[in-house]
């Protein structure tokens, strides 16, 4: 038999990523990554129209914007966290404060009640609003100025300090979310991911048509090489997905639980002895046909 002998003409191929199953982080990344090695090509080489070019480039830029805005969701955890510790700064302050008054020390127990008639319209900060408690706070380091003295002697200098440093810091935090989320209006992810991913696919269609028309051997090496890179990307990034992935799964998974012995049967009942059966009555005279209002049955004789 004949073996059938062809020639064809070398294709670039381009790995799989299952772009679809990376987090929007990863996902962003990975088009980033694409977007500056092909960008730092011969652009005339690959023949990718500018369009598409900055067509791709946009879609990462709004995907990029995604990443920021879920970074500020962890803002605000950071921020709630930061109203935390503003409030248990205050409880603590007032509980020294009052324990204090009572101090065998004279000087310890003066300072202390002139704190507390100072700090009186404060007592309920820790329930205001967000906003209202941080001028609340300014309001009462103001009044704390001139209180120095009495503060280092019941011990809370550098819970006041640490007080200031939180609130400003929370404060700084609830400003820069305030002015993102006025000044963004973005698309979702579930709308941005595909344009980016037929961004993308349609500018490897380029790159392998370039590399199918390419006459030179050098630009043919270097398309060659720019694939080679793309592709060691998306091995990488699949790479991190996995390490994520295997990151979320308990360490020791638990182990089955032990069957619990099965009971014993319980001891059957000795069954009870069986009644001696009822006599019989004597029947009554039956009655006359059509006496109750029923049919007469008649039985077929054998």
């Amino acid at each position: 038999m004949k073996i059938l002998e062809v020639t064809l003409p070398r294709v670039m191929k381009f790995e799989g990523g299952n772009r679809q199953m990376l987090n929007i982080s990863l996902h962003t990344q990975f088009h980033y990554l694409q977007y500056g090695l092909v960008k730092a090509v011969d652009q005339t080489k690959l023949k990718i129209p500018v369009t598409v070019m900055n067509a791709w480039d946009t879609t990462i830029g709004a995907q990029t914007k995604l990443v920021e805005q879920s970074a500020a969701s962890e803002r605000t955890a950071k921020m709630l966290a930061l109203d935390n510790e503003r409030d248990n700064l205050l409880d603590g302050i007032f509980h020294v404060i009052s324990g204090l008054k009572y101090s065998p020390t004279e000087a310890t127990r003066e300072a202390a009640l002139r704190l507390e008639a100072k700090l009186k319209p404060y007592t309920n900060l820790r329930s205001r609003p967000f906003e209202m408690e941080s001028v609340g706070i300014r309001g009462l380091e103001d009044d704390m100025k001139t209180k120095t003295a009495d503060i280092a002697a019941v011990g809370l200098t550098d819970v006041l300090t640490r007080l200031h440093t939180v609130n400003e810091e929370y404060e700084k935090l609830r400003t820069d979310r305030r002015i993102q989320t006025s000044d963004e209006k973005l698309p979702t992810a579930q709308q941005v991911r595909p344009l980016t991913d037929t961004a993308y696919d349609v500018v490897c269609q380029y790159i392998q048509s370039a590399y199918l028309t390419a006459t030179a051997d050098e630009d043919k090496a270097m398309i060659e090489q720019l694939v080679d890179r793309m592709n060691k990307v998306v091995i990488d990034i699949k790479g991190n997905q996995r390490q994520i992935l295997a990151s979320r799964k308990p360490k020791d998974p638990s182990k089955p639980k032990t069957p619990k012995d099965p009971q014993q049967p319980k001891d059957p009942k000795t069954p009870d002895q069986p009644k001696e059966p009822k006599q019989p009555e004597k029947p009554k005279d039956p009655k006359k046909p059509g006496g109750d209002g029923n049919p007469d049955i008649t039985l077929p004789e054998e």
